[in-house]
């Protein structure tokens, strides 16, 4: 089974090469009125269904191919005895965004389809009219560029929503987590020191009003910059360390001792 597929250079050119493969797909079903966007979808896997739509979308503004999403099937555009290239050149002039611009009905149906919010896609319209208002090139079509730009920002959302942790103001009944603490016992500061450092830490965040994401790094930060200001004061006493006692030390010292007693009487008495 053939599992290449063909497009015309001069077409591709023109619309592009994902356009360019899907016409030509369409156009070899000569027998077919219509065709079953699930055929699509079968035939070109390797795109996921969003991007598809897109360039369905795209020729379908170039009125180059048709569009039922409610039937969920392809038709081919009115017929033509113009060439394909003088076509897709001539059938919409590129032009400008306008203030006033919309995604099309199509287009919000198969992002919403995708998993948007309309909520979320009405707040990008504004910006994207913006922006391709101040850029010198224009388009035949801002549809499909609107796809692209709310997958893109969809996708950082999508992302913020799954690692973001809200910035909040020390609250006046915050105290260090149990983690907190016990990184705060290994560096061998004395709990008695934490805890009066606490409410000084504590009314600095709360007059200073910003937040933050870790107050528990604050702390240790604080807690270290300040047991390092007092030296020794903030060391616990009985703080965990290898035991370097030699038990035999003592004896080992005395018997240097010894000896080297011994050896100056021998010295002074030339024995």
């Amino acid at each position: 089974m053939d599992k290449s597929f063909k497009f015309d250079k001069e077409t591709a050119e023109s619309i592009g090469v994902e356009s360019a493969i899907i016409l030509n797909w369409i156009k070899e079903r000569v027998e077919l009125r219509t065709i079953k966007l699930v055929d699509a979808f079968k035939e070109f896997s390797f795109w996921n269904e969003t991007d598809l739509m897109s360039y369905l979308i795209s020729l379908e503004q170039k009125n180059l191919i048709g569009l039922d999403l409610d039937k969920k099937t392809i038709f081919k555009a009115g017929s033509s005895k113009k060439k394909n290239s003088v076509q897709m050149k001539n059938v919409h002039e590129k032009s400008q965004i306008s203030k006033t611009w919309r995604p099309s009905e199509d287009v919000i149906e198969i992002l919403t389809r995708s998993g948007m919010e309309n909520d979320f896609l009405e707040k990008l319209i504004p910006e994207f009219i913006i922006y391709w208002s101040e850029r010198a090139d224009v388009l035949i079509s801002y549809n499909s560029k609107f796809i692209e730009h709310a997958r893109l920002k969809w996708a950082q959302h999508s992302a913020e929503i799954e690692t973001k942790t809200d910035p909040t103001v020390i609250s006046e009944d915050w105290q260090p987590s149990e983690d907190c603490m016990d990184i705060i016992e290994m560096a061998g500061i004395d709990n008695n020191f934490v805890k009066e450092s606490l409410p000084e830490f504590k009314l600095y965040w709360k007059e200073d009003g910003r937040a933050s994401v870790s107050w528990d790094s604050k702390f240790i930060n604080f807690i270290k910059k300040r047991a390092s200001f007092f030296d020794g004061a903030a060391v616990k006493q009985n703080k965990p360390s290898f035991n370097w006692y030699n038990p035999y030390e003592e004896e080992q010292d005395k018997k240097k001792s010894n000896n080297k007693t011994i050896e100056n009487l021998r010295k002074k008495h030339k024995v």
